[in-house]
C-alpha cells in the first residue's frame, strides 16, 4: 500500500464558489489574516513575522469564455532579519495582482501532449467549483518580499571591519592599479 502524498493545505484560506460569478456582474471581497494565520504564513515565507495582511479583491467571469478573472491589492506589514546584521527590519508591502483561472476539465483525449508553458497568462485551474482567494493574495506577497533585507545604513564591508575581519584587496583593484600605471 503507497503511502497517502501529503496535501498542501493553505495556511490563508478562504474559498468562495464560482456558480454565482457571472460577466457582467464584478464581486467584490474583502480579506484579511488572522494572527494564527499571520504567522503560519512568516513560517511558510521564512520571515520573522507577519503583522497583518488585507486584500481587496474584485472577481467576474470573462465574457464569452470559462475564465474567471480575479484582480485586486494587498498589504502587508513584516519583520524580517536584515542579511548582514540580523537586526529586525520592518517592511510595509503593498501590491497588485491580476490572474485568470479556468474550470478543471476531464482529460478525455487518447494522446496527452506536454507543453512546457511559463506564461504567466496561462489560467490556473479552479478546483471543486472554488477559488482560494486566500492563496492566491498569499502567493502574490510572497513575491513581493525582498529575499535579501537589509537594516538602514547597513553594509557588510563595515559590518565586517566593525567584527575585526580584514577585507582582502578585490582581484579588479590590482588591475585598476595596473591600468593606472600604463597611463
Amino acid at each position: 500500500m503507497k503511502p497517502k502524498a501529503d496535501i498542501f493545505q493553505p495556511e490563508f484560506s478562504r474559498l468562495i464558489a464560482i456558480e454565482g460569478i457571472t460577466p457582467d456582474k464584478v464581486r467584490e471581497e474583502k480579506i484579511e489574516a488572522t494572527e494564527a494565520e499571520c504567522a503560519e504564513l512568516a513560517e511558510r515565507f521564512d520571515v520573522s513575522e507577519i503583522l497583518g495582511l488585507k486584500a481587496k479583491i474584485k472577481i467576474h467571469r470573462v465574457a464569452g469564455g470559462e475564465a474567471i478573472r480575479v484582480e485586486g491589492s494587498f498589504e502587508a506589514d513584516i519583520i524580517q532579519e536584515c542579511v548582514v546584521s540580523l537586526r529586525e527590519v520592518p517592511a510595509h508591502i503593498s501590491g497588485t495582482f491580476e490572474t485568470f483561472l479556468s474550470e478543471e476539465r476531464p482529460e478525455h483525449k487518447a494522446e496527452i501532449e506536454l507543453l512546457i508553458d511559463d506564461d504567466e497568462s496561462a489560467p490556473e485551474l479552479i478546483h471543486n467549483g472554488q477559488i482560494d482567494l486566500g492563496e492566491i493574495v498569499s502567493q502574490y506577497l510572497a513575491l513581493e518580499i525582498d529575499p535579501y533585507p537589509r537594516a538602514p545604513g547597513v553594509s557588510l564591508a563595515a559590518q565586517m571591519a566593525e567584527n575585526g575581519v580584514e577585507l582582502k584587496p578585490s582581484p579588479f583593484q590590482a588591475l585598476e592599479k595596473l591600468k593606472k600605471e600604463e597611463k
